[in-house]
């Protein structure tokens, strides 16, 4: 799955992707780095996120439930 360019994807490599608004409700992104990625409004309910780097992510009124 393309989301504004990037590969949305289990262990995918999104470090500070410009994921803004997106929606990521019930993707797979199991081990992926997110590291300073910018989720701000991004939707993702159900989104898989089990070991994925998150460190300095934006996550702004991203809908996590």
């Amino acid at each position: 799955m393309i989301v504004n360019g990037y590969e949305i994807a289990p262990g995918a490599d999104l470090t500070n992707a410009d994921l803004i608004g997106a929606d990521l409700r019930n993707v797979n992104l199991a081990g992926a780095d997110l590291t300073g990625a910018d989720l701000t409004d991004a939707l993702l309910t159900g989104a898989d996120l089990s070991g994925a780097d998150l460190s300095g992510a934006k996550l702004s009124g991203a809908h996590l439930l």
